[in-house]
């Protein structure tokens, strides 16, 4: 008995090393990448969590610099927000604080670049919306009007904001002696405007202006 037991342990033994000598190898790497994604994704949770905090500080600090008239201050957080922390909620935000300190201070040509980063490196799309209708804006202040227009119809509106692209498209067509082509980008965005929205009436407005009743009026009757 202690024979048949001993050959039963010796075949159990060389199984298992024959199966280690076939598979050991790919069974450690098997381990060790298990063990290295959970530390991984620990990791990487960590290092968003980090690059978030550090982002915030830097949200605060530009923002603080607007409030103060900081300029040199602003142009500095702001650089290394956009550098270092690019893909940031924050780099995005602070992008746009800048850009409507830029406007209110009249320097066209900051504005722009500020308003030209989120439209081109925000993560999301309703802030990269947010940058090119504002874009837009400051080159009408300038008085770029084909640049305006560009920047409208080069760009792939979310569906929340096509109202607005097409009311900035008939004040840009508008300032072009477009009154046509104005008309009809009023139209389209009051259709796109829910009817309790009070920018409706806004661009109403715009469309008696012109000696117009916005189409989707007529088409009711009302």
């Amino acid at each position: 008995m202690a024979t048949h037991f001993d050959l039963q342990e010796q075949e159990q033994l060389a199984t298992l090393k024959h199966f280690w000598s076939r598979w050991g190898t790919l069974i450690s790497v098997a381990v060790f990448v298990v063990v290295a994604a959970v530390a991984g994704y620990k990791g990487y949770a960590y290092w968003q969590t980090s690059q978030a905090i550090k982002a915030a500080e830097l949200f605060d600090q530009v923002r603080v610099a607007t409030e103060q008239n900081q300029a040199d201050a602003l142009n500095q957080r702001l650089g290394v927000l956009q550098d270092s922390f690019g893909k940031t909620t924050q780099a995005s935000q602070a992008s746009l604080v800048a850009g409507h300190y830029w406007v209110q201070q009249k320097n066209w040509p900051a504005a722009q670049t500020a308003f030209e980063w989120v439209s081109k490196n925000a993560k999301d799309e309703g802030f990269k919306a947010l940058g090119a209708l504002h874009l837009s804006s400051v080159q009408m202040q300038q008085e770029n009007w084909d640049g305006a227009l560009a920047t409208l119809n080069g760009f792939a509106f979310p569906y929340e904001f096509r109202a607005l692209r097409d009311d900035r498209k008939g004040d840009v067509l508008q300032k072009q002696g477009k009154t046509q082509d104005a008309i009809a980008a009023y139209n389209a965005a009051f259709e796109l405007l829910e009817p309790t929205a009070s920018y409706r009436a806004v661009v109403q407005s715009k469309l008696n202006a012109l000696g117009q009743t916005p189409a989707a009026l007529r088409a009711t009757g009302a």
